[in-house]
């Protein structure tokens, strides 16, 4: 295939209709009718979520990491995650991490830095994730979850953490995210 024809697959789609199928407080899933970069119409599911997420690697003075196990329906298994979850509308990310860790674990934190942020998955949502390193954790409040969430909090030695990736005891999108960031860093 020319430089050219790769150009020309790589184009914008162009949005032809869009009908809602679904809505509820968290999300709202349409379907869009496009045109593909061949002519062709193709009908593209999407998720729009009302606001981005926010996760936090927090570390203790000994290098531990605090996790959270809770049971996660889709997949059907208890699985190890970051503090975290969505933010308010018009919250700041910072301020929903803040908050967020505060409601999941008890804690708050002395140091913060941004990470980054990454897609959730871009291939269905333009929803943003957004990852904070944490340091100086302190007990600040009782915690204070959702409906659904049933969280156990557990710190991790970082040595711990690195074999649960590397055995594949840890697969969740957003905790193997922060830690590719901290690689990138040299900070891992």
């Amino acid at each position: 295939m020319s430089e050219k024809s790769k150009a020309d697959w790589l184009r914008s789609w162009k949005r032809l209709g869009s009908r809602e199928i679904f809505a509820n407080k968290w999300m709202r899933v349409q379907i869009d009718r496009v045109e593909l970069p061949d002519g062709q119409p193709y009908d593209y599911t999407l998720i729009h979520r009302f606001t981005d997420g926010v996760a936090v690697l927090l570390f203790d003075d000994q290098n531990r990491v605090l996790l959270e196990r809770e049971y996660r329906y889709p997949v059907d298994s208890v699985i190890w995650q970051l503090p975290g979850g969505l933010a308010d509308r018009d919250e700041e990310p910072l301020v929903a991490i803040q908050r967020e860790l505060a409601e999941e674990t008890g804690y708050a934190a002395d140091d913060w830095e941004y990470l980054g942020a990454f897609w959730d998955d871009p291939a269905m949502t333009a929803m943003k994730i957004h990852l904070f390193l944490a340091r100086g954790p302190r007990n600040s409040a009782a915690t204070n979850f959702d409906r659904a969430e049933f969280v156990a909090v557990e710190w991790r030695s970082w040595e711990w953490v690195k074999d649960a990736v590397r055995s594949g005891e840890i697969k969740e999108r957003v905790l193997l995210s922060a830690l590719g960031l901290l690689m990138a860093r040299g900070q891992c």
